[in-house]
């Protein structure tokens, strides 16, 4: 029953893609050396960074939450940055003049949010100082959902044209709903992920709960696929956000109490996760 629900979801994203209309995102062309995390708010435009060298260098295409382009996504291309990547940050809901795409309405798919990671691909692959071989999508919890479906073949070779990544890094993604139908949003971890994929997992998010992905991760990896996860305890869905600090915040979301923290220790050990998975998978 749950390979035929994935298979006609695939077919109807597929669908969908083939009617959604060309959007311009308006991705860069000016280079930034430096990265300079703009604080509170939420934030308009994508951006390029890239380190010092003429390259070829490895690079990544970050893709934000369904909340916009907020500051954590800076510090996550400023610890790559560091580290050596090229780094194209992503607007998915500004160039759609949308500042949310959040359940339970989605005016911006998860669908096309994967297509928009596979234009930055196109995008970093013209530039001279990028390797076009080793290229990551790194994404946050909506843009996470995307770096799912771009992991699997058969979502690739539907809404995308076949093209991919050299590997995916999700954070706290949604991966499925337990129960068949539903919102697009809730189906987005399959069984065929033949990209290298790694998952980095909140033990007590209670937004986007990792026991599907667990459940998910486990069966891909008996299957032989490429797949890894980490799940750090005592840790909620944004883990990353440090303008959250050590005071939890907590709000209301269809009659569910969702808690938000910052974790120090969580970030830089999903970091260096992150970091070892990418040298592994695309090489020092």
């Amino acid at each position: 029953m749950r390979k035929v629900v994935v298979a006609v979801l695939t077919a109807l994203l597929g669908a969908f893609a083939g009617e959604a209309s060309a959007v311009d995102l308006g991705l860069p062309k000016e280079v930034h050396a430096k990265v300079q995390p703009p604080g509170r708010g939420l934030f308009r435009g994508s951006y390029l960074y890239a380190p010092p060298g003429a390259g070829p260098h490895p690079a990544l295409v970050l893709s934000h939450t369904c909340a916009g382009v907020r500051n954590h996504l800076f510090e996550a291309a400023e610890r790559a940055l560091a580290a050596g990547f090229v780094v194209l940050t992503l607007d998915h809901l500004g160039p759609r003049g949308q500042r949310t795409t959040c359940p339970p309405t989605n005016p911006v798919s998860v669908t096309e949010y994967a297509q928009d990671a596979i234009a930055g691909l196109k995008h970093l692959r013209t530039l001279p100082f990028v390797d076009p071989r080793r290229i990551a999508h790194v994404g946050f919890s909506y843009g996470a959902m995307a770096g799912l479906r771009i992991a699997s073949a058969s979502f690739r070779k539907q809404s995308l044209g076949g093209e991919g990544f050299a590997a995916v890094i999700a954070h706290y993604p949604w991966c499925n709903s337990r129960n068949p139908g539903g919102a697009d949003y809730l189906y987005n971890f399959f069984d065929d992920t033949d990209t290298p994929l790694l998952l980095l997992l909140g033990a007590d998010d209670d937004d986007t709960p990792p026991a599907t992905c667990v459940e998910q991760a486990e069966k891909n990896a008996k299957a032989g696929l490429p797949i890894e996860w980490k799940v750090y305890q005592g840790t909620t869905h944004l883990f990353d956000d440090s303008l959250l600090k050590d005071a939890p915040f907590s709000f209301q979301r269809g009659g569910r109490t969702i808690t938000y923290r910052y974790n120090a220790q969580a970030t830089q050990e999903s970091w260096q996760a992150a970091r070892d998975f990418l040298l592994r998978r695309l090489g020092p």
